[in-house]
């Protein structure tokens, strides 16, 4: 994993991971990549990637835990995306292909779903919402 330190235009500071130097660019230019405090996408690497080879390898000069960035991400995510529920993949396509008004929209997609989304060169991504209350 590529682990960059980011930082928005209201100047929020966070860090992404990503699983090649490439990804940056290529989730910021497809509008995937937004500032998890006030959503903007307007966003810059501040320093050099480091390069996390451990599960366990977590960063220890954090502003926000792990927690509270999830917390954060999670409600931007419930407050500003659609649930289009099982209609994800089909949704997905209808907005890709521009048969769709062009939007962020959340829902459930299975695996094979989900692969033949990206197969078809569809962005999307996998999130499992972490129970954040224990």
């Amino acid at each position: 994993m590529i682990v960059y330190d980011i930082i928005c235009d209201s100047e929020h500071k966070f860090e992404g991971w990503f699983n090649a130097a490439s990804d940056f660019e290529s989730q910021k230019k497809s509008g995937l990549l937004t500032c998890p405090i006030c959503g903007s996408s307007e966003l810059e690497r501040m320093s050099a990637p480091s390069v996390k080879t451990s599960k366990n390898s977590l960063p220890r000069d954090n502003s926000m835990s792990i927690r509270e960035v999830a917390s954060k991400l999670i409600d931007f995510i419930d407050k500003n995306f659609e649930d289009v529920g099982r209609n994800f993949a089909d949704e997905a396509r209808k907005i890709h292909y521009g048969d769709a008004e062009e939007r962020s929209i959340k829902g459930t997609a299975t695996k094979e779903e989900a692969d033949a989304l990206k197969d078809e060169g569809i962005g999307c991504i996998t999130l499992a919402k972490p129970k954040l209350n224990s």
